[in-house]
């Protein structure tokens, strides 16, 4: 596998886990100063939030540590799990504006 790859891939994957989190406390700030009705049912949901970025963490490092062989199927794995979370926020930031508006 092109170094080249793996370094795209790892900038990739740590500007999109950076952003992730840059969104989940977006979302947790407007979850606190909102006064809606199920605050706690919201709280779980972004605590699933969290749930998610670690699990695409632990597949993105799973990759970066991948032997050249390997690192194909992890990359497809971090790929997935990182699309899960992007998917994930963009629902309930969606949802929470509806709320809002």
């Amino acid at each position: 596998m092109s170094s080249r790859e793996r370094q795209a891939f790892d900038a990739l994957s740590r500007d999109l886990v950076l952003h992730a989190a840059d969104r989940m406390e977006r979302l947790r700030s407007t979850v606190e100063r909102a006064e809606i009705e199920g605050r706690e049912m919201w709280e779980r949901t972004l605590d699933s939030l969290r749930g998610l970025r670690n699990r695409a963490s632990g597949h993105i490092e799973a990759a970066r540590r991948a032997d050249d062989d390997a690192w194909p199927f992890a990359r497809a794995r971090a790929d997935q799990a990182m699309r899960e979370l992007m998917h994930a926020l963009d629902d309930i930031d969606g949802r929470l504006q509806r709320l809002a508006a």
